[in-house]
């Protein structure tokens, strides 16, 4: 009978609250529990860190791309310029051309020849 007061003895032991055995048992519980914690939360800052990877590499490429924008822009503005120029001279030019052709003859009664008349005979 000893040996099975013994095996009641441990059984309460294990089922008291107080006694070391159940104390150690929670303990293990509780560090099979963080350790689980720990297991998900290192996957996600493996989720994180890749989608942080992938993040970096789309601001790189989005940046690239802006810089390429950039020229493509400054480019267009110095052809706008150079046509914004060249329209200007235009205009001068053919506003002098029409001051010119409105303007009288040097002489009253100046004859003008065409390209025919000064050709030589």
């Amino acid at each position: 009978m000893v040996s099975s007061s013994d095996g009641d003895l441990t059984a309460v032991a294990a089922d008291d609250d107080r006694s070391p055995v159940a104390r150690l048992r929670r303990a293990e519980l509780r560090i099979a529990h963080l350790e689980g914690q720990i297991v998900v939360l290192q996957a996600q800052v493996a989720s994180l860190e890749a989608t942080d990877e992938q993040h970096r590499a789309e601001l790189a490429a989005v940046r690239v791309d802006e810089a390429e924008a950039q020229a493509t822009a400054r480019e267009a503005q110095a052809r706008a310029e150079e046509r914004r120029h060249l329209i200007e001279e235009l205009r001068a030019r053919l506003n002098d051309a029409n001051a010119a052709a409105e303007e009288p003859p040097a002489k009253a009664g100046a004859k003008v020849l065409t390209w025919r008349g000064r050709r030589p005979k």
